[in-house]
C-alpha cells in the first residue's frame, strides 16, 4: 500500500510499517502555474515590445536561426535564455512556443529563441537594444530589428543664387 501526498509539482510517497517506499524528485522551484506568460509593454521610443511577466524586456539574437539558439557559455550568462519548465506552456502573445535547448526548452517567437539581458536592471529597461548590432527587442509581430527611430529629416533650403556657380 502506498499513499502519495502532493507537494508543489512533485510527489513523495510516505513510508510506514509494511508500506512500499517510492519517491519522485521534488522541485526546489515554486509550484508551476503551467504557463510562462509573455506580456507586452509600450516602451518609448521602441513602441510595443515583449516582456516577461515581471516587465523585463525580451530580445532576439540575429545569429540564431529558427528552432536553434547559438548563444551559449558566456553569451548565455550575459543574455539569459527564457527557459520554460517541462510541462509548462508559453502564453500571452500569438506566435509563442518553445525550442529545444539541450535538455531544456527555451521560449521562442515564431521559432526564434527569446532572451533577457543581464544589463536590464529593472522592468522597462532596454539597455541591450542594438548591442553588437545583433541584439534587438522582440515585438509582438516578430520584428527583431526594432531600432531607435531616426531623427526626422528637415527640409533643407538650396543655396542662394541658383545657377551653376560660375
Amino acid at each position: 500500500m502506498m499513499r502519495k501526498i502532493s507537494i508543489g509539482i512533485g510527489a513523495l510517497a510516505v513510508a510506514a510499517t509494511g508500506v512500499t517506499v517510492a519517491a519522485t524528485a521534488v522541485s526546489a522551484h515554486p509550484a508551476s502555474s503551467g504557463k510562462v506568460v509573455v506580456k507586452t509593454r509600450h516602451v518609448s521610443p521602441y513602441g510595443t515590445i515583449l516582456t516577461t511577466s515581471s516587465g523585463r524586456s525580451l530580445y532576439l539574437f540575429t545569429d540564431d536561426t529558427k528552432g536553434h539558439s547559438t548563444c551559449t557559455g558566456a553569451c548565455a550568462t550575459e543574455w539569459p535564455p527564457v527557459i520554460v519548465p517541462h510541462g509548462d506552456k508559453v502564453a500571452g502573445v500569438s506566435g509563442l512556443g518553445t525550442i529545444k535547448r539541450g535538455s531544456k526548452r527555451q521560449a521562442a517567437l515564431h521559432g526564434k529563441p527569446l532572451y533577457r539581458f543581464s544589463g536590464d536592471t529593472a522592468a522597462g529597461k532596454v539597455n541591450g537594444q542594438g548591442d553588437d548590432g545583433d541584439w534587438f527587442v522582440a515585438t509582438p509581430g516578430g520584428a527583431s530589428h526594432v531600432a531607435k527611430p531616426s531623427p526626422t529629416p528637415t527640409k533643407s533650403t538650396p543655396p542662394a543664387g541658383g545657377g551653376y556657380g560660375y
